[in-house]
């Protein structure tokens, strides 16, 4: 079957328009999945932090502690 001049470049339309949007929607999911990565490491460095300034303490605290047994 034929396609006439104008169906022919109807479909084109189309399929550069679904391309347009489909490019689109990648590029937003890849900069979420960016944005997500950056949060969970900034949220990882933060517990890392967290969980030293705790040892910290708990040393100096065993530390004092040991001090006054003596």
């Amino acid at each position: 079957m034929a396609l006439s001049a104008r169906m022919l470049a109807l479909i084109q339309k189309i399929e550069a328009a679904d391309a347009a949007h489909f490019a689109k929607l990648h590029e937003m999911t890849r900069l979420d999945a960016a944005a997500r990565a950056k949060a969970l490491e900034k949220k990882r460095a933060n517990l890392r932090l967290a969980r030293t300034a705790q040892a910290r303490a708990a040393g100096k605290k065993a530390k004092s502690e040991g001090r006054r047994a003596t």
